[in-house]
């Protein structure tokens, strides 16, 4: 019975070296200029891409709506506001429904602001939501002149 057990354990070790050698074997076989799926843009990358891009596609009206929205859903909630070189970082209290709208804002925006860098976090033991939202040069003073940088 016990070297059954360690015929067992051995066979488990010998499956787990091959399935991470396959990935490493897969990885080198692929041309290198694709990234991975887990791996986000770095920074250099994402200036590169978006430099100088600062143009969103919404409408006046469409801006005013979605301005609007932000100060009546979204921005009472706002704890703290933090001022970074490239953006800002905003706080808002710990709720669920609260969670879901600012994700919906990310989605909005991404199809007509393609130049913003969004993190969005879920603080841990109910201190909060936090959303950052920056990007290459200028994206701050753009966020100021769109006035999302709300107190």
């Amino acid at each position: 019975m016990k070297n059954l057990k360690l015929v067992i354990l051995s066979l488990g070790w010998v499956l787990l070296v091959i399935f991470l050698g396959s990935g490493y074997v897969m990885n080198k076989f692929k041309s290198g200029t694709e990234q991975s799926n887990f791996t986000p843009i770095t920074w250099g990358e994402h200036v590169a891409v978006f430099d100088g891009a600062l143009s969103c596609s919404l409408t006046s009206a469409e801006l005013q709506d979605r301005l609007a929205m932000l100060r009546t859903e979204i921005f009472p909630k706002l704890t703290k506001k933090v001022e970074l070189e490239e953006g800002y970082i905003y706080y808002f209290e710990d709720e669920e429904d609260l969670a879901v709208k600012i994700l919906e804002f990310i989605g909005k925006e991404k199809q007509c602001c393609p130049f913003f860098k969004f993190d969005f976090s879920v603080l841990p033991f109910k201190k909060g939501l936090a959303l950052q939202i920056s990007g290459s040069e200028g994206v701050k003073e753009f966020l100021s002149s769109k006035e999302l940088a709300l107190d």
